[in-house]
Parts: C-alpha cells; sequence; structure tokens
C-alpha cells in the first residue's frame, strides 16, 4: 500500500484504537487530545518506516504532525532521507 491518508487512517485505528470515521485531513489529532504523546510517539516511528522519512529533533512539531494533511506535506516536501 502506497503512504498515504489511507495508511494512516488504517494504522490510526487498529493500532492507537482512535475511531477515524470523521478525521479528515485538517482534524487535529495531537492538540485536540485524539492522540496522546505515546501515540504521537508511535506514529512517528510507523511514518518512518513506512515512508522512509526520518524526523529529526526539529521536525516534530504540530506544524509537521498534528493532522493527516500536514503529515503529508511534510513528507512531501521530500524531508527526510
Amino acid at each position: 500500500m502506497t503512504f498515504g491518508k489511507e495508511l494512516l487512517l488504517s494504522f490510526m485505528t487498529e493500532r492507537l484504537g482512535v475511531d477515524t470515521e470523521a478525521v479528515d485531513e485538517d482534524t487535529p489529532l495531537f492538540s485536540s487530545g485524539m492522540i496522546d504523546s505515546v501515540g504521537m510517539a508511535d506514529l512517528i516511528t510507523f511514518i518512518e518506516s513506512e515512508s522512509h522519512v526520518m524526523f529529526g529533533p526539529d521536525d516534530i512539531t504540530l506544524d509537521n504532525l498534528d493532522s493527516i494533511g500536514r503529515i503529508l506535506a511534510f513528507i512531501g516536501n521530500g524531508h527526510g532521507g
């Protein structure tokens, strides 16, 4: 499966126990409390392993991770490696 919205939603449902029925690309994930800090760490690990994008310390921000759209934009901007 290609890394994208559906893969992220599947991970969030299956591994983090998040009800993703109403989650769209702009839904706040962390700042809303939908995903806690442990879940965010799991999500970052998943993103790194599936997309081959590595996060540096300065990359772990709400600007890059607080919604599916922000995650996909960060990955699409050629980060990591």
